[in-house]
């Protein structure tokens, strides 16, 4: 098989599982040239990207298949939800008291950082209009840096960066979660389609051979998009 391309679109702690892979794949015999991608470039032989995103891209065209999905660390099935933080000095314990508060995002097509947020909010029968300013932060860690120092109130971060964050970065002691949200679909593999099949029957098998990782299907996906399609965004005021 010729050397491939992968990409990931996740947070640090996500990446580094990217890394691990593609060295366990190239002890396998398969080598891929890995690369943080972003929504633009959705077309590499192997993506490792949100949820809501791959699915999305799917249901507009995108001529990939989701093979895979990470069990992560401390985990029994390939599921991963968000964890709602604040600084501790705050005295939250809940979304009980957060009305009005600064509003970290990392964007608004995250399902993580914002749509299971929102739902989460429903859930709870709290507006989701709860918040003040949104302060758009462009990631899960850089949504932990602006509610370290004080740019915003409240962040959803997705649970894998959250640990990770927390076991490299002693300030997040600074923080604390005050609620978490159900479980969901842990991002997946997708692989393209435009392989030729026995490459990607190959690569597909490799991918499902990994330690820590369970198959998917855009079906698991499906009611992500459906909240979005039902549920769309409409941005509140954005900090300067």
């Amino acid at each position: 098989m010729t050397r491939l391309c992968a990409t990931t679109h996740l947070a640090d702690g996500a990446n580094q599982l990217f890394d691990d892979w593609l060295k366990a794949l190239s002890a396998a015999g398969i080598e891929l040239t890995g690369s943080v991608g972003d929504d633009e470039t959705f077309d590499a032989a192997l993506v490792f990207a949100c949820g809501l995103l791959t699915a999305k891209c799917i249901a507009e065209g995108a001529a990939r298949e989701i093979v895979a999905r990470p069990i992560f660390a401390g985990e029994t099935s390939g599921t991963y939800r968000s964890v709602i933080i604040v600084r501790a000095d705050a005295g939250l314990d809940s979304l009980v008291g957060t009305s009005g508060l600064r509003l970290a995002v990392n964007e608004y097509g995250s399902w993580s950082g914002w749509h299971g947020l929102k739902r989460h909010l429903r859930q709870r029968e709290v507006a989701a209009d709860l918040f003040g300013e949104h302060v758009m932060s462009g990631g899960h860690m850089a949504s932990i840096d602006a509610v370290l120092d004080g740019r915003a109130d409240i962040a959803g971060i997705d649970h894998s960066v959250w640990a990770y964050r927390v076991e490299a970065d002693p300030r997040c002691a600074e923080l604390v979660v005050i609620e978490v949200t159900d479980d969901w679909p842990a991002p997946p593999i997708s692989l393209s389609l435009d392989l030729p099949q026995a490459t990607r029957d190959e690569l597909a098998l490799a991918v499902l051979s990994l330690d820590g990782v369970e198959p998917a299907s855009i079906e698991d996906y499906a009611e992500m998009v459906a909240e979005v399609s039902e549920f769309p965004t409409e941005p509140l005021p954005r900090a300067n």
